[in-house]
């Protein structure tokens, strides 16, 4: 297949497992970074990318990334970045994807983007349908790699899952290999998810029930311990917001239906499938405590 895919974000996770399943079914993948020398950089330049430096701030480079691209994969990182205008660099590839006739765009939202909780992307989303492009949004939940990658919210850190989320909550998870996943459907089959949105999760489950996964699959005990909200508020201020409207029931959580979503993409993980396929062995050098 010699048809190009503008990936935004290849250089970190959700962006890099996307551009990882497109090459992998034959697409040839574009990415642009500010930092062309950097090691992640480096790596998708030897998996075959084409890499192209610079922003997401200028308007010349995303048109000339989507120039003689059959699809845009766009997805922006928020407010852990908030030196970046989410809203303007979705609006301006959207646009971009207009002008150049781009096939298919497949845009990463966020789970209850239209329910008050991701107002930027919302608003993104809003732009993208009144845009007239084909397009499909994505709107992952909880990746469960944030286990791995200890975020700002939950994580496991010296032999313990450390999380804001109460006991009680059920929290939604989704691995990064099925964004990838669905991003590859989508480019495939556009004019069969053309306006459509779907909201990504693999597993519903609550902190105990998670550690248990990963103590039942590393063959130790791996406890569950709540951080406080004042904690995570001296990290973010809006994830501490975000933690005490879930905890409270308050929050916008969509209901999803897995088992239709399993339908379009039979290989969808749950956790114990993640952990069992690849998630224990990179716990592994997480669960001593450091020195």
């Amino acid at each position: 297949m010699d048809q190009v895919v503008f990936v935004t974000g290849a250089t970190g996770q959700q962006g890099g497992a996307v551009a990882s399943r497109l090459l992998a079914d034959g697409w040839r993948v574009r990415a642009l970074t500010r930092r062309p020398d950097s090691i992640e950089a480096r790596r998708l330049t030897d998996a075959g990318v084409e890499v192209v430096a610079g922003s997401l701030e200028d308007l010349a480079t995303i048109d000339r990334c989507v120039e003689g691209a059959y699809g845009v994969y766009s997805v922006h990182p928020g407010p852990l970045s908030p030196e970046q205008d989410e809203v303007k660099a979705g609006k301006a590839i959207t646009d971009a994807a207009v002008k150049h006739g781009v096939r298919h765009l497949v845009y990463s939202s966020g789970l209850g983007a239209d329910r008050g909780g991701q107002s930027a992307k919302w608003e993104i989303e809003q732009y993208i349908t009144a845009s007239g492009v084909s397009a499909t949004v994505l709107r992952p939940s909880s990746f469960m790699e944030n286990l791995i990658t200890q975020s700002a919210t939950v994580g496991i850190r010296d032999g313990a899952l450390r999380t804001a989320a109460a006991p009680h909550v059920r929290q939604q998870f989704i691995a990064l290999d099925d964004i990838g996943a669905f991003t590859a459907l989508a480019l495939q089959n556009p004019d069969n998810y053309q306006g459509r949105t779907l909201e990504l999760v693999g597993d519903v489950l609550t902190p105990p029930e998670v550690a248990a996964h990963v103590s039942a699959t590393v063959g130790r005990e791996v406890p569950y311990i709540q951080r406080s909200i004042e904690e995570l508020r001296s990290i973010n201020e809006r994830f501490a917001r975000a933690y005490e409207l879930f905890n409270s029931g308050d929050g916008s959580v969509p209901h999803v239906d897995i088992d239709e979503l399993r339908s379009l993409h039979p290989g969808l993980l749950s956790m114990r499938n993640w952990l069992q396929r690849q998630g224990a062995e990179l716990i592994q050098p997480l669960l001593d405590p450091r020195p």
